[in-house]
């Protein structure tokens, strides 16, 4: 940890560094008093080691979760998801366990028994992220800087593959003409500019009638999944449906929960004897017409608000049949 090494004729620099801790260097004239400065140094820092190493053993994982949820979830997009989340850990015996005590293996079997009970591992996954970045903040924030964080020294389930459903040929006008059947005009509204616009539930839910301009047929969006603002041009389509919502006392272009919409969907769906469809698809619909049309990488992603390469092959799969009349 201390390192001496001569400088110049009658040098000594003295150097202490530690994983965690600002490296610390001084020169002197002797060697001895190198020595003697260095070995101050570790002492002080191995004593602030111990005294980190005894307050992590106090601290349960229960009473850091609580004060990760007082400073930390509530500046979070996500933070009533995540709350959610925090509270069942809260509920788990290893939440007794001081944080110092926890290890990877611990973890391990939390994942396997979640597995088993059924739960997706990309939720498993957000699970474990959750104490993993309470570890992070402890250690950095919270003068923890003894803490090993457990989730590094275990393996995470598996990725899903990303989900590929399309309509398939008569389902857009199942649904439609379930819609136009029982007088549902605002669902109706809500799969067309689903599909013509690659909006998620959520920002369709927060749309409210100023964030539409009828006249240059553009609407903005304030309140994304990835905390940023983007203007999503209508197609003539997109705009008549939006022209056809009753309009209520209240300022949203959707005058229902999001839960509502995604149940109110499934109703429809399972009314017209449609399987394996979710609210989302809709927008893997859209994204991937979009690219049918011809429009480019850059052109798609300023419209469906995706950041990466990847999470546009993710959502976009085309249609073999439509590339042959491109290739010809």
């Amino acid at each position: 940890m201390a390192q001496i090494r001569k400088r110049g004729p009658s040098q000594y620099q003295a150097r202490v560094r530690l994983q965690g801790y600002p490296e610390q260097t001084k020169t002197f004239q002797s060697r001895q008093d190198a020595i003697l400065w260095a070995n101050e140094k570790e002492r002080l820092v191995l004593q602030g080691l111990a005294s980190a190493m005894r307050k992590a053993d106090k601290v349960s994982l229960h009473d850091a979760l609580e004060r990760y949820a007082s400073e930390v979830t509530p500046s979070k997009k996500g933070r009533q998801q995540e709350m959610s989340r925090l509270r069942r850990w809260q509920k788990n015996p290893l939440s007794a366990q001081p944080l110092s005590q926890i290890r990877g293996a611990d973890l391990a079997l939390y994942r396997d028994s979640r597995l088993e009970e059924g739960v997706g591992s990309n939720t498993v996954r957000l699970d474990l992220a959750l104490i993993s970045h309470l570890y992070e903040v402890a250690r950095k924030d919270w003068g923890y800087e003894t803490l090993f964080n457990p989730v590094k020294a275990m393996r995470k389930p598996k990725l899903p593959r990303g989900r590929d459903r399309r309509l398939l040929a008569g389902e857009e006008e199942l649904l439609l003409g379930y819609c136009d059947k029982t007088g549902n005009v605002l669902l109706k509204a809500i799969v067309i500019l689903a599909i013509e616009t690659a909006m998620r539930r959520g920002e369709l839910a927060n749309l409210t009638w100023n964030d539409i301009n009828l006249d240059t047929r553009m609407a903005y969006l304030h309140d994304t999944k990835n905390g940023e603002s983007r203007i999503v041009p209508l197609s003539t389509r997109a705009a008549s449906a939006i022209q056809y919502i009753p309009r209520t006392s209240s300022d949203f272009l959707v005058s229902l929960h999001r839960d509502n919409v995604s149940a109110a969907f499934a109703k429809a769906c399972n009314a017209c004897g449609i399987k394996g469809l979710r609210l989302h698809d809709l927008r893997h619909e859209a994204t991937s017409r979009l690219f049918e049309k011809g429009l480019n990488m850059m052109e798609v992603s300023t419209i469906t608000g995706h950041k990466s390469l990847s999470m546009l092959r993710r959502y976009t799969h085309l249609r073999p049949a439509d590339l042959l009349n491109r290739l010809g």
